[in-house]
């Protein structure tokens, strides 16, 4: 027994030894990596922001923005860009450099990033983020006002035909009073600002009416046309000084400031009427509908105010279909055309080159855009119709949208 003992005494230093040998580094092992195959990457190295660009703020999914840093990865899908706690759409990536769409938010946010390969968020940076369409008026609650046309003077103050009170004036802070009580008209199809202040109206009738600045009630109709049947529903200045009218009628008027009035052959249904000058020429632009076609025609205009021949400016209905309806159309400084449509997605761009798009198609609520009033600076505002959800229940009142457009207004002739 105790040679038995003896042998395993022996056996056990024997194994220990060999174990010793055999396995020096097991003490010493690394934990196992958290990714698996070889990144080609820094891997685990934190990403790092350096710069900005725009720099300080952008428009919310608009602006392309540029970030540089560090230890980014080159696959789009494996980094996170966050603003606040939502993450913009990244669409380049480099090691260095990464470019974003932002998401829908806004206000004040922190960007920070994230990759597949670190384990830590990047360090944070400021940013702000500006709503490219804003809700103005009446509020979300409300369903008695009922904005239908807007106009806006040169203190950027709105004034919108509301169809239950009259017409509602809105300071830029949001204040807002009754200008003019509601009269004999359901609504005013069209406002436009004249000379000393004055608000020039028409609601389908043969007459011109105006609101006398400072508000109040409506005077006696400022002109009566002839004959009775007209149906007068767009006015427009121009940089002579005139009022251009037109609607569905078979002529468009011309109204001097001392009231006489001309009238020249235009036989189509106007649905939306500017005046732009487009390089030294001046020209009235319309939106004429015939057939449930819609195209955008303009006539020009001399030094004397004497119109020339029509012309086709872009074919509307050949580019979106037939069927839709332009009602209401404004100029950027530029020579961008905007057009308020009741496409799915509401409001359409034409460029100068006759190229056109939607515009915002992420941002803007599916619903027709009614009337468009350009304030100052990049603010472009229309009426979005209500909405409401399938079973016909309200979701939406019928609002005043402001948009910011990244450009300002073309000249407008009545003030």
């Amino acid at each position: 027994m105790k040679k038995n003992l003896f042998k395993s005494i022996i056996l056990l230093i024997v194994l220990a030894f060999a174990s010793f040998v055999y396995f020096p580094g097991c003490t010493n092992e690394v934990s196992p990596s958290l990714y698996s195959g070889t990144p080609t990457d820094p891997s685990g190295t934190t990403p790092k922001i350096t710069s900005v660009d725009p720099a300080s703020a952008a428009l919310a999914h608009v602006d392309i923005i540029t970030i540089k840093g560090e230890n980014f990865l080159t696959d789009t899908s494996a980094v996170k860009v966050y603003f606040g706690k939502q993450p913009g759409k990244v669409l380049q990536a480099s090691q260095t450099q990464l470019t974003v769409l932002s998401p829908n938010v806004s206000g004040n946010l922190k960007i920070k990033i994230s990759t597949n390969a670190a384990e830590l968020f990047s360090n944070t940076y400021d940013y702000y983020l500006e709503a490219a369409a804003v809700d103005r008026y009446p509020d979300v609650k409300d369903q008695t006002n009922v904005p239908m046309v807007i106009a806006i003077d040169k203190n950027d103050n709105l004034y919108t035909s509301n169809a239950s009170i009259g017409v509602v004036q809105i300071t830029p802070d949001s204040v807002t009073s009754l200008y003019s009580p509601k009269g004999g008209e359901t609504y005013w199809a069209c406002m436009r600002l004249g000379p000393g202040g004055d608000l020039y109206a028409a609601r389908g009738l043969q007459a011109i009416f105006y609101i006398p600045a400072g508000g109040g009630v409506k005077n006696s109709p400022w002109v009566v046309l002839s004959p009775s049947s007209l149906k007068l529903f767009h006015i427009e200045f121009d940089p002579m000084g005139n009022l251009w009218a037109s609607g569905n009628n078979s002529n468009i008027y011309r109204i001097k400031p001392d009231k006489s009035y001309t009238s020249f052959p235009f036989n189509n249904n106007v649905t939306a009427m500017r005046i732009f000058k487009d390089g030294s020429g001046t020209y009235i632009y319309t939106a004429v509908l015939q057939d449930s076609i819609t195209t955008i025609m303009r006539i020009p205009i001399d030094a004397n105010s004497d119109p020339g021949s029509p012309e086709t400016y872009f074919d509307f209905s050949g580019k979106y279909g037939s069927g839709y309806v332009v009602n209401d159309l404004t100029f950027a400084a530029d020579g961008e055309m905007f057009l308020a449509t009741n496409l799915p997605s509401p409001i359409v761009y034409v460029n100068t080159d006759k190229s056109s798009g939607i515009l915002y198609p992420d941002i803007i609520l599916k619903s027709p855009a009614l009337s468009f009033a350009w304030g100052s600076g990049n603010y472009l505002y229309y009426v979005r119709s209500q909405i409401n959800d399938a079973s016909g229940a309200l979701v939406l009142p019928q609002s005043i949208v402001r948009l910011n457009v990244q450009k300002p207004s073309a000249p407008y002739y009545g003030m």
